[in-house]
């Protein structure tokens, strides 16, 4: 029994030194030396076995005062994109490769009360229903290997938050921060993305696919996608001159269907036998205010009769498997946000204020990826990791299959600066098994 609490002992400690060198280049970059301490009791406490992981909680395991955590997360204004765009430059030197992709996806969390920025009665994906919840929009990066990394979260304010200015005053909400829809937050997400990691890929569910304006801003980056819509968005089929009329998608497929029969396409290895769907593609052109605009309908069945549309702007090259194993790729996205609230807490913040809730979306990014990089190293899955087979319906641990040609670029990438800030190291004698749990996750089989 020593001999084996001793051996835990031992990997905790290594746990806690891989943190502690982890967040050096990050509590760098902060001016004040008591936050850059804080962040190391943040994330500690983020990638620990608690139950909650909020402010109260991470305090007691640590041993520390609840404000101090609180004041940190909530309520101090310390900037956090920069320590998102270093998270963003070690994922694209790490798995960024030059065919990646980017996926864009929204995340509802139940609030009560009135108080929250953005909470207001609006669709929750996770009740199922309209309720009270607060939205973020997120982009998860898909590089080497088909590794994953949350590398963005953007709030979205409804209008009885957007258009209230003493609202907005009372959360801190900038000036500069101006009304926008969840397609205009995920889009200006993709051109931001664009500058800083390498993917030539984009792809959403229906409540973007059905936005002109977000395909064609996608386009207009020359980022090629595949992105769900709507069983009746219409489309004309490419026959002779182009003058067919228009019809919905769902009719067209039904024609083509009639025509000629669908392929069977693998997109997965599963666990126990591979995942295969039914697929056909369809050059069309879709309406815009002046002309039209050429596009391709591809239209998936999956096992239990389940039927998908998407409009995707392809490169010549592409095959109906590329374009098949692009949509569905979209469905890592809730394995990110799976093991982000199982693991990191995501959907546990308690913040009021605007910077609260983006600087509690830092800190899970970046606890997130110390979690994904601890994974890479051992070559080993979370222990709560929540696979989303593609398609989902088909029951099966999903394994997809990306191209992984390295990205030459990727070694010019410069170390990102550093300034010289004093640091305090953390409390080892404080680290109350961040953990056993953390500890078993990333060591044990």
């Amino acid at each position: 029994m020593a001999a084996h609490s001793k051996t835990a002992g031992n990997v905790v400690d290594d746990i806690v030194e891989r943190i502690r060198g982890y967040l050096k280049p990050y509590q760098a970059l902060f001016t004040l030396p008591e936050q850059a301490q804080h962040l190391g009791h943040v994330i500690v406490g983020l990638t620990s076995d608690l139950e909650r992981k909020s402010s109260e909680p991470i305090a007691v395991l640590l041993g520390l005062p609840r404000r101090l955590i609180q004041n940190f997360v909530g309520l101090s204004r310390w900037a956090w994109e920069p320590l998102r765009r270093l998270q963003r430059q070690e994922v694209s030197a790490e798995i960024g490769i030059a065919d990646g992709m980017l996926i864009i996806d929204e995340s509802a969390v139940p609030k009560k009360g009135t108080e929250t920025v953005g909470v207001a009665r609006q669709w929750c994906g996770r009740l199922g229903k309209v309720d009270n919840c607060v939205v973020g929009v997120h982009a998860v990066y898909v590089g080497k290997d088909g590794q994953t990394s949350l590398v963005d979260s953007q709030l979205f304010l409804p209008d009885s938050w957007a258009l209230d200015f003493l609202r907005r005053a009372k959360v801190y909400v900038p000036p500069e921060v101006q009304a926008a829809t969840k397609v205009q937050i995920g889009l200006d997400m993709v051109r931001r993305m664009a500058e800083e990691l390498p993917f030539s890929q984009v792809t959403a569910d229906e409540a973007y696919g059905r936005s002109t304006a977000f395909r064609d801003g996608v386009r207009a980056l020359q980022k090629w996608y595949v992105v769900e819509v709507p069983c009746n968005t219409l489309v004309r089929t490419l026959r002779g001159t182009g003058s067919a009329r228009a019809r919905r998608v769902d009719e067209v497929c039904k024609l083509i269907k009639r025509e000629r029969p669908l392929d069977r396409v693998l997109v997965a290895y599963g666990e126990k036998e591979p995942i295969y769907v039914q697929a056909m593609m369809q050059e069309v052109s879709t309406a815009r205010r002046k002309g039209r605009v050429q596009e391709t309908l591809l239209y998936l069945e999956v096992a239990n009769g389940e039927k998908k549309f998407y409009l995707a702007y392809l490169p010549a090259t592409a095959t109906l498997t590329s374009a098949v194993r692009m949509a569905c790729t979209r469905h890592r996205i809730e394995e990110v946000f799976g093991e982000a609230k199982g693991e990191v807490g995501m959907d546990h913040f308690e913040c009021r204020a605007w910077h609260g809730w983006h600087h509690h979306m830092t800190l899970v990014q970046v606890s997130h990826w110390f979690l994904i990089r601890e994974q890479r190293r051992l070559g080993k899955k979370m222990s709560r990791h929540l696979h989303q087979s593609c398609p989902p319906s088909s029951g099966q641990t999903y394994r997809p299959a990306l191209d992984t040609d390295a990205n030459p670029r990727l070694a010019q990438l410069q170390p990102h600066p550093q300034r010289e800030v004093p640091h305090r190291p953390l409390p080892s004698q404080r680290l109350r098994a961040p953990s056993a749990s953390l500890a078993a996750r990333v060591e044990a089989a």
